[in-house]
């Protein structure tokens, strides 16, 4: 199974749950995806690189740089989810 299968599913259907950190992103799909934490960042810039997620900006309400997914990577759900 491709890494995108099987790590990049899980942690683009997590962001559909809403944005989050990536330390938050992490705790939600940690056990689904077996990676360290080092790898995880690793492939959130390969996710960020292909256009699937996006950074949000930090505000007065949201003081931690959070992640949400973007046009593309919510069309890869929806794909996914039917």
């Amino acid at each position: 199974m491709s890494a995108m299968k099987r790590i990049g599913i899980p942690i683009l259907e997590a962001l559909a749950e809403g944005p989050c950190t990536r330390t938050e992103l992490f705790e939600r799909v940690e056990a689904a995806i077996g990676l360290r934490w080092e790898s995880f960042k690793r492939f959130m810039g390969h996710l960020r690189s292909t256009g699937m997620i996006d950074t949000l900006p930090i505000s007065d309400e949201h003081p931690h740089t959070r992640i949400a997914l973007s046009k593309e990577g919510a069309e890869v759900v929806q794909d996914l989810c039917g």
